[in-house]
């Protein structure tokens, strides 16, 4: 469901130069257009971009989502976005709707005034609808900024409870590497093959905290750019009993290198040289945009690794030497199946994943039973 086809809250009012409203589709290339301006600080500068359309970007997030935005009145234009999406998830092994909070951008020249808090006013009007108690977010670790205001415990803003930190690497794709066996066959997803998908993903996401409900319905409408030959199964005994999925977004979602720190310009032209010794991660020039694929839908029966191992190096194998530098995942800093990640090169990247909730979710926050949280990469 689009922002314009729900009931929106009214604007906050102020006499001020800004107005903070709900976005419509006819916004759209502006909010696109202020993506391409805002990048993600840290050692690489990076842009999160969303072409051709952000609106239809947003729908792997779930059908209900809003996207709220901060204008200058004097002009008129976009100088501020956010976005709230609401969909099923497991909570304490139950279903129920869980939002996601992401793609805060503020203009540089906007930031350190009552924008952030008047935001978040909006954010509770929004709130108010009672679609749900908890919402989850994930901070880039690089975004100090963002760590020292938003998740501080500001007044006025949403309490932002610390679950830990996510390890999102690219694995750099080199040269193939011996397959693992896992006592299971490898094989690849189809439609007739939808039904155990769901099944061994929502058996296996209940155990996790925030994890996706997975619907058959969901999986044969599409997601976009994904085929049911993403999928990758381990099979025992006639059982689905892991799934991987490997997602390449890049027809609808881009990462473009900005710039990369001091200290990396030297090592960047040097590791491009050196690209045929395995070990040594390519790094895209400046402007260019980072061609990776997302390892998507994680789920393993019991957490064994060696299945997970085994997905993952199959997975691997199929994607050297195509037209991707990065295989990107996500995994929370407690989760059993991180070990696997030691047999590749990586490119590092972290983030700190937070419960978010105003005071009437902080009950519910307080009764979350300590599973493992699962973070969706392709999602953030």
């Amino acid at each position: 469901m689009i922002a314009d086809a729900i009931p929106q809250p009214e604007t906050v009012k102020s006499h001020s130069q800004f107005q903070i409203e709900l976005a419509t589709e006819a916004d759209d290339r502006e909010l696109r257009d202020l993506l391409r301006r805002s990048s993600v600080p840290g050692l690489i500068q990076v842009t999160l971009e969303r072409e051709p359309s952000f609106f239809e970007s947003c729908r792997i997030r779930g059908e209900f989502f809003q996207v709220g935005v901060g204008r200058d009145r004097r002009t008129g234009r976009i100088i501020g976005l956010g976005t709230r999406s609401v969909a099923p998830a497991f909570v304490n092994a139950r279903a129920m709707n869980v939002g996601y909070l992401a793609d805060l951008r503020l203009e540089p020249e906007y930031r350190g005034g009552t924008l952030i808090v008047r935001g978040y006013r909006f954010l509770r009007r929004m709130h108010a609808d009672g679609r749900t108690q908890l919402y989850t977010t994930v901070i880039f670790a690089s975004n100090h900024q963002a760590l020292t205001t938003i998740a501080s415990g500001r007044a006025g803003l949403p309490r932002y409870h610390d679950m830990g930190l996510v390890h999102s690497p690219g694995i750099n794709l080199r040269r193939r590497k011996p397959e693992l066996a896992a006592k299971c066959d490898i094989i690849r997803g189809s439609v007739e093959l939808f039904p155990e998908i769901v099944a061994c993903l929502n058996r296996n996401h209940a155990r996790r905290q925030f994890a996706p409900v997975r619907r058959i319905e969901t999986l044969r409408s599409g997601y976009p750019n994904f085929k049911p030959g993403d999928f990758y199964l381990a099979v025992r005994d006639s059982k689905v009993v892991g799934v991987l999925g490997k997602w390449d977004q890049r027809s609808f979602k881009q990462t473009r290198i900005v710039g990369y720190a001091a200290r990396l310009r030297w090592l960047v032209p040097l590791a491009n040289a050196l690209r045929a010794i395995p070990a040594c991660p390519a790094f895209p020039k400046a402007g260019q945009e980072v061609p990776y694929f997302y390892v998507s839908f994680i789920a393993v029966d019991d957490d064994e690794l060696p299945i997970f191992r085994a997905l993952l190096r199959h997975v691997y194998n199929h994607s050297v030497g195509g037209d991707h530098l990065y295989a990107m995942l996500a995994l929370h800093e407690r989760d059993p199946l991180l070990p696997a990640l030691r047999e590749y090169s990586l490119t590092p990247f972290q983030g700190r994943l937070f419960c978010v909730a105003f005071e009437d979710g902080e009950a519910a926050f307080r009764n979350l039973d300590g599973r493992i949280p699962y973070v969706e990469a392709a999602t953030l």
